[in-house]
């Protein structure tokens, strides 16, 4: 397949995981308040925990959102035959990779820091252990989605595909991009 077409699916796939992480988050959300109000009652540091928790909860779910927005563009931005379209994609995609860094760093179980073991059994059902192998899968396919892309559109049919563009067509969409007969 030309790069462009594989790059431009990878960017979509990146687009999925992260519109994914952001329902598990989501989901946890919707029925935080509930587990808290049924696991209780809570000590003072246990519900300093479980503030900081939902509060980071939060910000995984803005942000794994506000990212599957970000690569929802650039997937539409990848087939545009345009000189600038790669370098926007670009740094599209190293805003991502960071963005991905600091969603590890500022996950909820991170702020999970508990004083002994029977405290981390009391707080454990707050934040189930399948919420954190979904965001590791997520971020490390993501980020390896996100390589990939890069490398492709960093290959020579690529470069040639965005400097070969008509400008005096009428749309510069899609319509160009998926007539267009590969040689592969």
């Amino acid at each position: 397949m030309h790069p462009v077409r594989v790059a431009f699916w990878l960017v979509t796939a990146c687009a999925g995981l992260q519109a994914g992480q952001a329902v598990a988050a989501g989901w946890l959300l919707l029925r935080y308040a509930g587990l808290v109000a049924r696991l209780g009652p809570w000590t003072r540091n246990e519900a300093t925990l479980i503030e900081t928790v939902y509060v980071h909860l939060i910000g995984a779910f803005v942000l794994a959102l506000g990212l599957a927005t970000l690569l929802a563009g650039a997937a539409m931005a990848v087939p545009r035959r345009r000189p600038q379209t790669r370098g926007l994609v670009g740094w599209a995609l190293l805003v991502v990779i960071l963005s991905l860094l600091l969603s590890v760093v500022y996950s909820p179980d991170s702020a999970l820091l508990t004083a002994d073991q029977a405290q981390l059994d009391h707080l454990q059902p707050l934040l189930p252990l399948w919420y954190t192998a979904v965001q590791a899968c997520a971020v490390t396919a993501a980020i390896g989605c996100v390589v990939l892309a890069v490398l492709r559109l960093g290959r020579p049919d690529a470069a040639e595909y965005y400097l070969r563009h008509d400008p005096t067509a009428t749309w510069h969409g899609f319509t160009s991009w998926l007539d267009l007969r590969f040689q592969d």
